[in-house]
């Protein structure tokens, strides 16, 4: 009888606890938000503005002291493609450019995001978030097609 009153008032106690359950995130890194990477409203607003929301949505995402592998990581989550910058021959070039591009009613929409090692250390630095946008026969930033 002991050993059934016992039980009981384990299972009793086990009934009345908290079971915690997590739903699996996307691995995102500590410091970096879960929710996707907001691209700014780039469906209905100019470019300009386009440019300077993703911009400050990059730089609030990914703050300097952040491993490099977790951004790179991070913004492949979001479908950019990231590679390594080779071309370093003026100025301080990022060391590597994550690139998004969507095509949606005859103007093609891309994103990039600068990234900048700080002292080759694999640590961020800073990030630069660029956007434009073409259509039709646009050239570049949507000026005059080059024909």
């Amino acid at each position: 009888m002991k050993k059934l009153l016992v039980l009981a008032v384990a299972l009793f106690a086990a009934a009345c606890g908290t079971v915690q359950t997590t739903t699996p995130s996307r691995n995102v890194p500590p410091g970096i938000a879960s929710s996707p990477l907001e691209l700014g409203n780039w469906q209905s607003a100019s470019v300009g503005q386009t440019l300077t929301q993703f911009s400050q949505n990059v730089a609030r995402r990914y703050q300097p002291g952040l491993p490099l592998s977790a951004v790179s990581g991070d913004l492949r989550r979001q479908e950019f493609t990231c590679a390594n910058n080779t071309d370093s021959v003026r100025g301080d070039p990022p060391d590597a450019i994550c690139r998004k591009t969507e095509t949606v009613n005859g103007c093609t929409h891309t994103w990039q995001v600068h990234v900048f090692d700080e002292n080759n250390n694999a640590i961020l630095l800073r990030t630069r978030g660029l956007y434009d946008r073409r259509c039709g026969n646009d050239g570049l930033l949507g000026g005059p097609g080059g024909r």
